[in-house]
């Protein structure tokens, strides 16, 4: 009899991360394959849904405009109730990270006694606003979880710390891997990297090194978006050479901003959100990576690409410890001091681009099935 598996999802890098999960359940034999999307963020994550081609059984209206974390909480626990009220049994319940979405839909899992699959589990940094409220969700996340696919070793040990048994963790490594290479795979039938730039008006001279920029972590909001500012308009100025593609958060403490100081200059590029395969190109055609994305922190390694990281602690510490990755947070100096190495040291660039992969083979996806099967 085949196992019937909820795989519940609300944000765009939540789908990023279970496509491979989701499109590969569905061909085996083994599962009976539900997808819900929660809405947690609808528009941006819409061009994610449309190049993996996933098909959805039930879309939520989870956000609202204006709502409070608890409210956005209690929608979500409130609509996914309702989902799995229906008088169907369900083996698992798969979530994948950190966001409100994953808390509201292990808890009401939790509390109807079906098993939680947490995808991407052992990440912290130890410090409960820092993210915000990312690092709690987690936490209690891994207290009423019945598997626990932790990424890398790192992540398996820091739930043993905690506790958690060792028969209930499988480091798989992470499935962004394996969307890295679907995504790859799913661009080369479609379109080249020169189209999706330009179909943003993304056109640079020949010989321009392109920097790629996102923040959007809410502990960055005010004092920490500015400083990012001044760094880049500062590494504007002193290199000329250099373009900055800086796809911009649609909130406004980060919008406003970043519009307010850079709309009209020549060397940063403000475009919307860039849609999944889009950003892919970026990453493959820029020479580094500016970022508090955690996505990006371990897409950056499948480019051999470096990243800057703008945050003062991470929950993918492999990034660092490989050399892949340094912790700049959002101090101007240190930026400025870091970027300014990448790009005028070749040595020290390739000791950055040319480490293994930390984050796994492409094949997590495949473990993760194969453990909630066996179970």
């Amino acid at each position: 009899m085949k196992k019937l598996i909820s795989i519940v999802f609300g944000t765009r890098p939540e789908l990023i991360k279970l496509a491979p999960v989701i499109l590969l359940a569905q061909q085996d034999e083994r599962f009976q394959v539900e997808v819900i999307f929660t809405g947690q963020h609808d528009e941006l994550v819409r061009d994610a849904i449309e190049f993996f081609q996933i098909r959805i059984d039930h879309r939520l209206k989870m956000m609202n405009a204006g709502q409070s974390l608890n409210q956005l909480l209690i929608q979500g626990l409130s609509q996914l109730e309702g989902i799995f009220n229906d008088g169907q049994h369900r083996d698992a319940i798969v979530i994948q990270g950190d966001t409100t979405t994953v808390l509201s839909a292990g808890l009401v899992a939790f509390s109807m006694k079906i098993p939680v699959a947490h995808v991407e589990a052992g990440l912290r940094s130890y410090d409960l606003d820092h993210p915000f409220p990312e690092e709690g969700n987690r936490q209690l996340v891994s207290r009423i979880s019945k598997w626990h696919f932790a990424p890398t070793e790192q992540s398996k040990q820091n739930l043993l710390q905690e506790h958690i048994s060792a028969e209930s963790i499988t480091v798989t490594g992470n499935t962004v891997v394996d969307a890295v290479y679907l995504g790859r795979a799913l661009i080369h039938q479609q379109v080249t990297q020169h189209d999706h730039l330009q179909q943003h008006g993304l056109v640079f001279p020949e010989n321009a090194r392109i920097v790629l920029i996102t923040a959007h972590r809410r502990e960055n909001f005010g004092e920490g978006i500015e400083n990012i500012c001044h760094a880049v308009e500062y590494l504007a100025q002193h290199y000329p050479d250099v373009h900055f593609v800086w796809p911009v958060h649609l909130n406004p403490a980060v919008h406003d901003v970043v519009h307010g100081k850079f709309s009209h200059h020549a060397q940063v590029h403000l475009v919307k959100p860039l849609d999944y395969p889009s950003l892919l190109a970026v990453i493959d055609r820029a020479a580094f990576i500016l970022t508090d994305s955690g996505g990006l922190q371990e897409e950056s390694p499948s480019f051999n690409k470096p990243v800057l990281i703008l945050r003062e602690t991470t929950e993918r510490p492999e990034v660092v410890q490989v050399g892949a990755g340094i912790l700049v947070g959002t101090d101007q100096a240190k930026i400025i001091a870091e970027a300014e190495r990448l790009l005028s040291d070749q040595a020290h660039y390739a000791s950055m681009a040319n480490v293994p992969n930390p984050f796994g083979d492409g094949k997590a996806s495949q473990r993760i099935l194969d453990q909630i099967a066996q179970d």
